[in-house]
């Protein structure tokens, strides 16, 4: 039964998420008016608004207009729900538990806005930043990991667009590249915030997965000609996967990792 409870809440909260990713950068309220399809703005019948099944049923459009609804919509609530599940199995019923559902809402959220807007709006970031060092404080506690995880994950972007800004993009424009910023200023509070819920070993491991992936990703994507030259990708879904790997791996690689340095 807490299994099936987990995964509708997850669900549920799913469904509040796409209003959130979709309203929140146009400054609109996530409470009123009820859902709508952001299309024709007929409102969304309940029977229509049951989380995947009804995008199913509906073949993936509009009952009123039949225009296409974002595959996005289903993936996010899959995906909460997921999530949900593999935390619980992770942590069980504990503290970590409640601190893990609060960071992977907060993940998808401003990775699926920055996906869409290329934006990570500081009303979501600077307050996520406020809730993880708040949730340190709860058993075990690990406040001051949390500090150290927050500093650590600011100064990680800090430090990487000063060396775009300053070293990097001089040696591009002398090659005749014009490549344009990956990291923008919303990123930094994203990363403080990957830091404050994770504290500094699993933050310095999701930094590392985040760079590794998001490499990786935009290579290939150059390479099937899905970005134009000179494109920029936002950086905050490859912080959010980053993250994950952190939140469910990170202390078990960074043991492994100083143990392998020590031996």
């Amino acid at each position: 039964m807490i299994w099936l409870l987990v995964v509708l809440l997850g669900l549920a909260l799913g469904s509040f998420f796409n209003v959130c990713i979709h309203r929140i950068p146009l400054g609109q309220s996530v409470v009123f008016p009820p859902s709508y399809c952001p299309r024709c703005k007929k409102r969304i019948r309940p029977y229509d608004n049951i989380p995947v099944l009804s995008w199913i049923l509906l073949g993936g459009r509009c009952r009123s207009c039949r225009k296409p609804i974002s595959l996005r919509y289903p993936v996010v609530e899959a995906g909460t729900a997921l999530l949900f599940a593999a935390i619980f199995a992770r942590f069980g019923l504990s503290w970590e538990t409640l601190s893990g559902l609060v960071f992977v809402s907060l993940l998808l959220v401003m990775a699926f806005v920055d996906l869409d807007h290329q934006v990570i709006p500081f009303r979501l970031s600077i307050p996520g930043v406020i809730l993880g060092i708040t949730l340190s404080f709860l058993p075990p506690g690990r406040t001051v990991d949390a500090l150290l995880g927050a500093a650590a994950g600011a100064g990680f972007v800090l430090f990487a667009w000063l060396l775009w800004r300053y070293v990097l993009a001089g040696v591009f424009r002398r090659f005749g590249i014009d490549q344009k910023e990956g990291i923008g200023v919303g990123d930094l509070p994203f990363a403080a915030m990957l830091g404050s819920f994770l504290g500094l070993s699993s933050t310095l491991v999701a930094l590392f997965a985040a760079v590794a992936v998001g490499v990786a990703i935009g290579l290939v994507l150059q390479w099937v000609g899905r970005t134009g030259k000179g494109q920029p990708i936002p950086f905050g879904p490859f912080l959010a996967a980053g993250a994950l790997v952190g939140l469910f791996f990170g202390a078990s690689i960074a043991d492994w990792y100083v143990a392998a340095v020590l031996s």
